[in-house]
């Protein structure tokens, strides 16, 4: 039986069990380095690449972590690309991109037409938007008991962007985006429900595919397990304290959002083993919660979405919620 919380966490227990000199630094989320103890001035900011348009590796904090899903360490850092200058002088909106597991916020600068620069970072910037990835800690995957859930990283380089770089880009705070997709889309629709954000950001829409909306192993059994299951699911489910539950947070100054998956919904309970990390209900559970807070704003479900259509109209989705500046 694989659980939702025991796939997120299988990552971990990999590298335990693999790199056992490893695990002891894993459990260590949160370490900080020289390199990583500084953040940038005020302004423009540094690493940029002609080529691509892009701002490469900029530092939002100091934190620095092993990374269990790809055995590597990772820095509080976002990559930020630009549309052109010429083509787009005034204001921009932003959209704030977090990755799944096993990946980083590095996007490579590839015009393949199945890339993800060539599906989601050039669709965008050709329209206007600045395009903001950044790399973050997972409330789940990167939890260490004793400590908070680490799940504030995203509220944390969106404010650090706008106060030190929006104003320098162009950017325009008041017309923000939110996107993701697995474990960057549930945490990026937690924080544009719960976040706290500054500089006059305000959360227009959010997009996600495979998003998780309940990081709470009690209500994940409640809403998709069969009875006959759920105490085989929480025995699984790591119980991770303040995780946080986008169920939870709906209320009626939520955003619109789309959330999509891949697989067909399957509009009732279901046993244990198939209630992973992409579970498919997540989407329709979170547009209940909508529906019953009489959120003025829409909460769409897509189901069925093929791998690469996954951005297939994002532009004109935020187009659609963009306020003109």
């Amino acid at each position: 039986m694989h659980t939702l919380h025991s796939l997120l966490r299988a990552a971990t227990a990999t590298l335990a069990l693999t790199f056992p000199l490893l695990a002891p630094m894993a459990a260590q989320a949160g370490l900080s380095s020289p390199a990583a103890d500084s953040t940038e001035a005020t302004g423009t900011p540094p690493g940029y690449n002609a080529t691509c348009r892009c701002y490469r590796n900029v530092s939002y904090g100091s934190v620095t972590w092993l990374e269990p899903t790809t055995r590597k360490f990772a820095r509080q850092e976002m990559d930020i690309w630009m549309p052109d200058a010429v083509v787009h002088p005034g204001l921009r909106p932003v959209v704030y991109y977090g990755h799944a597991n096993a990946a980083t916020h590095t996007i490579a600068y590839d015009k393949a037409p199945e890339s993800m620069y060539s599906r989601f970072v050039k669709p965008l910037t050709d329209a206007g938007y600045i395009v903001v990835s950044y790399e973050f800690r997972h409330p789940v995957v990167n939890y260490v008991s004793g400590r908070k859930a680490p799940r504030l990283d995203i509220q944390k380089a969106i404010n650090y962007f706008v106060a030190n770089h929006a104003a320098a880009l162009k950017a325009d705070p008041t017309n923000t985006f939110i996107t993701g997709r697995s474990r960057g889309g549930g945490l990026g629709l937690l924080t544009a429900l719960t976040g706290k954000f500054s500089g006059g950001t305000t959360v227009r829409a959010v997009r996600t595919f495979q998003a998780q909306t309940t990081f709470d192993c009690q209500e994940s059994a409640r809403t998709f397990v069969i009875e006959s299951d759920r105490e085989a699911f929480l025995a699984e489910c790591t119980a991770v304290p303040g995780a946080g539950s986008s169920l939870q947070s709906v209320t009626s100054a939520a955003p619109p959002v789309y959330v999509g998956y891949d697989r067909p919904f399957r509009h009732q309970l279901v046993p244990a083993s198939e209630v992973d990390v992409h579970h498919p209900d997540f989407g329709l559970a979170l547009c209940d919660r909508y529906n019953a807070t009489e959120a003025p704003a829409q909460c769409v479900p897509v189901e069925a979405v093929a791998e690469l259509d996954e951005w297939k109209g994002v532009v004109d989705y935020f187009n659609a919620y963009r306020v003109a500046r």
